[in-house]
């Protein structure tokens, strides 16, 4: 049996650097980034309460300042705190100038907010949808983007997501109906200004680099445990021609027997991999391929439920924390991944395409098979693209191109060699040994 093709690491254990167990929870302990966790808790024995900053890319050093606040949400990387006060005071500082940068008073109380980029909040109220940018000089205050549903009325707002052209936006909400909690959700589209009401408890937005486009497509994907089942499904958003159109996806999420109550909590989408990471409630994780909808892997990473999620950037993963403190890392294995979807024969292309967007090991059989059979049947363009995308360049050698010169150049087209050329030209990824043969 192959090794797991993830790598799952305990970053920090919160009650070792002075978090208590009653702080750590949803309404307190806030990811933003995989940069700060930040805690709101009043110390045993004090009236006085605290915001305590863990900076995980500085050796989880630890931030602390009397601050007495309802909410407060660290800046996905710089040392900028928002914060707010009885529900509708909201506040920015920046704690390494020692400044504050942005106040505003909302006419109505903040239930949910999140920065959504690197120069952005959204802010959720119990009937609108604002942004505001807190580095520009002109928006004093946060501007409306629009109306809540009705879909959401009565719900719990547990995230709010943007996509990266900010065109495209979605609260996510839930609710307790019948003995089950019931997702809701209200995807936006800011160009057609128009709502739509989905059943849904996690959603992300993400992008991918469909077979011969010539642009990315724009995708949607969200997932949902009904009554009767779970599903993922993914679907294209802003569809521009002459891109390919990306068929909808719709598959099932597996729920084990002892989950009757689960449902999923989070999600994020890792660009470099086009694989969706989904997290449920009871601690399972899920790995979804983008493009296809196919399950990778799944298991469980934690006996706790894993309250707040966000994308690692460094490894192209997810980071959480669940109730019990542990902030929990979890990434593809870029090692290991391929041969792991070898193991089933039906997963053959999937694992091809992997290797190939993210420049994998593992596949270069499948690879020089597909060379070989582009080579035998005429398709040398097709051949030359297999070289010159090959995992870590192993095609990419002094035999192959002496087969690619020899080729004779078809009516109307490139030599195959100078597509080859080409190709490795448009990455940049002509060594020093390709340069001196072209």
């Amino acid at each position: 049996m192959a090794p797991l093709p993830i790598k799952f690491t305990e970053l920090l254990q919160l009650t070792q650097v002075g978090i208590l167990p009653a702080s750590i929870g949803f309404n307190s302990c806030t990811l933003e980034s995989d940069h700060y966790i930040c805690v709101r808790q009043t110390p045993e024995g004090s009236t006085s309460p605290n915001v305590i900053i863990v900076d995980l890319k500085n050796a989880n050093n630890i931030i602390q300042r009397p601050i007495k606040a309802d909410s407060a949400i660290m800046h996905w990387n710089k040392q900028i705190i928002a914060l707010k006060a009885q529900q509708r005071t909201l506040q920015i500082f920046d704690l390494g100038q020692k400044a504050k940068l942005k106040s505003t008073t909302m006419n109505e109380d903040v239930v949910f907010w999140k920065w959504f980029s690197e120069s952005s909040l959204g802010l959720v109220t119990d009937s609108s949808v604002y942004h505001w940018n807190i580095f520009d000089a002109n928006q004093a205050a946060p501007v409306k983007m629009f109306d809540r549903n009705s879909n959401l009325t009565g719900c719990q707002i547990i995230n709010y997501r943007v996509s990266r052209d900010e065109k495209w936006m979605v609260v996510v909400g839930i609710s307790q109906q019948q003995g089950r909690v019931v997702g809701a959700m209200q995807l936006y589209s800011k160009d057609r200004s128009v709502s739509q009401a989905i059943e849904g408890h996690a959603a992300a937005f993400g992008t991918i680099r469909l077979e011969g486009a010539p642009a990315e497509t724009k995708l949607f994907t969200f997932a949902v445990r009904t009554a009767t089942g779970a599903k993922l499904h993914i679907v294209e958003i802003d569809h521009q021609d002459p891109n390919p159109s990306f068929p909808k996806k719709a598959v099932d999420v597996y729920f084990p027997s002892e989950a009757t109550s689960d449902f999923p909590v989070a999600m994020q989408v890792s660009q470099k991999y086009s694989i969706i990471y989904l997290v449920t409630k009871y601690g399972f994780i899920h790995l979804y391929d983008l493009e296809s909808g196919t399950c990778i892997f799944m298991n469980r990473i934690s006996s706790e439920t894993i309250f707040v999620t966000a994308p690692d950037q460094e490894s192209s993963g997810i980071v959480g924390v669940n109730r019990k403190g542990q902030v929990l890392s979890v990434s593809v294995d870029e090692s290991t991944v391929v041969p792991y979807l070898l193991q089933n024969p039906a997963n053959a292309e999937l694992a091809y395409k992997l290797a190939s967007r993210a420049g994998l090991p593992g596949a270069n059989h499948l690879y020089q098979q597909r060379f070989e059979g582009l080579l035998s049947s005429g398709q040398y363009a097709e051949a030359a693209k297999t070289a010159a995308n090959s995992p870590e360049g192993f095609l990419r050698t002094e035999a192959t191109i002496e087969r690619l010169k020899a080729v004779a150049q078809q009516p109307g087209q490139l030599a195959p060699i100078l597509q080859y050329f080409g190709m490795l030209l448009d990455k940049g990824k002509l060594n020093q040994f390709e340069t001196m043969e072209l």
